[in-house]
């Protein structure tokens, strides 16, 4: 079984989570998974890691399973689902995804991105751990079937650069981290810039922070809107940082770098990002010693294209080593995030709504469990989010790994009783 937890009250009145409903679960061996459902690919094997990286949009949905020995030993694999229309919640796995080239340690499957006929998987073990994108385009003629079209690696690729370590897509451009790239010190970092012309994704530029310097790691996270890039620097000056990136017709221009207002040592600021419109998530993993937060930003709060700090969410039953928010995900105006060692590592998701409780509250709508799961499960290690379709990986299930599906279909299921 599963468990949704609901919060009635804002989270920072909250003195108790009320038990609000149970969601009927299946183990499915076969590749199939309803709503509520827990999947586990037929293929996996023992510590394949699937549901290390979940990524959703529309009638499609990415899993990775970085550890995969189909090409070698931790060479990775990815899965497509299939759902036949919004309407249904039913979701099957359409087919395994292999890297052409993939050889041993590639770790293909640590992140996944998806839009419209085109996805992403990346490898950033490639080549000495250079890295690789690897594209894959929904074949509409061959029965919905998924070929590898592309293999993108940078144009300046060097060892130890880590490209692929995150991914973001946004109407047909990607912007791709690589933490470990040196131009401006060992693992200052970088990001590339993708566009998609004529079906093929082509380098259109290369960022870095201006301010950049060793060990900053720029490019531990992206997120891409319209104009608008994100990149985070986890390691910036000891506790991490974010820096703004809006597109003008000569390229990108940086407009702004952002610390936490409390920001500490080893917070790792920055580790996570989530976009929506005009509001900003960033997950700090370290803070409060690995307790985690999340900071909300929003658009032109305290002045004319500033981002400004409009929260700082922590649940009320977090504790150290929980980790809340190395991942977070954005649909609307829900917000989710993850927390992957959440009592001994069982893993809890939370989710958050905008006007919860208050005008620009975020306020805690729900907090999610896996009824099945244990300890070192990590639960809310991958997170994504499409409209009303959540998906939450917890790639150390069951040893082999395994995804959660919710769809809120019914708003109630996010709504509390005072609403």
């Amino acid at each position: 079984m599963l468990t949704l937890l609901q919060c009635t009250k804002p989270l920072s009145l909250t003195l108790f989570l009320s038990l609000f409903s149970w969601l009927n679960t299946t183990i499915l061996s076969a590749q199939e998974a309803e709503e509520g459902t827990k999947i586990m690919a037929t293929t996996t094997n023992n510590q394949d890691n699937f549901g290390k990286s979940v990524a959703v949009s529309g009638n499609y949905s990415v899993i990775g399973a970085w550890t995969d020995d189909d090409r070698g030993p931790e060479a990775g694999a990815a899965y497509i689902y299939f759902r036949q229309d919004e309407k249904t919640d039913h979701w099957i796995m359409r087919e395994k995804l292999l890297a052409s080239d993939g050889e041993a340690f590639n770790n293909f499957g640590g992140k996944v991105a998806i839009e419209g006929d085109f996805a992403f998987v990346t490898a950033q073990g490639n080549d000495d751990f250079a890295g690789a994108i690897y594209v894959f385009q929904r074949q509409k003629a061959e029965d919905n079937t998924w070929k590898e079209v592309q293999k993108i690696m940078a144009p300046d690729k060097s060892f130890g650069d880590y490209f692929g370590t995150s991914i973001t897509v946004n109407n047909g451009r990607i912007a791709v981290g690589a933490y470990g790239e040196d131009d401006k010190g060992r693992s200052a970092g970088a990001v590339y810039i993708y566009q998609l012309t004529e079906d093929q994704w082509k380098f259109e530029n290369k960022i870095h922070d201006q301010e950049g310097a060793p060990n900053d790691r720029f490019g531990s996270s992206v997120a891409l809107a319209g104009n608008t890039l994100v990149v985070g620097a986890n390691r910036d000056n000891n506790a991490g940082s974010i820096i703004i990136f809006e597109r003008k017709e000569k390229g990108w221009n940086q407009t702004l770098k952002i610390f936490s207002s409390d920001g500490k040592a080893k917070d790792r600021f920055g580790s996570s990002l989530a976009l929506s419109d005009d509001y900003l998530a960033v997950g700090a993993d370290g803070a409060e010693a690995f307790m985690g937060a999340v900071y909300v930003f929003e658009r032109n709060l305290g002045g004319e294209n500033n981002w400004g700090e409009l929260k700082k969410i922590q649940p009320i039953d977090a504790d150290t080593d929980d980790r809340f928010g190395k991942t977070i995900a954005m649909s609307g105006e829900y917000l989710l995030a993850g927390s992957e060692g959440h009592e001994m590592g069982m893993g809890a998701t939370y989710l958050f709504r905008k006007d919860k409780a208050g005008e620009n509250n975020w306020g805690l709508a729900n907090k999610m469990n896996a009824m099945d799961g244990s300890p070192r499960d990590l639960f809310g290690s991958s997170v994504a989010m499409s409209g009303e379709d959540i998906f939450i990986g917890a790639y150390q299930s069951d040893r082999k790994g395994g995804a959660y599906i919710f769809r809120a279909e019914d708003k109630s299921i996010f709504a509390s009783k005072d609403d």
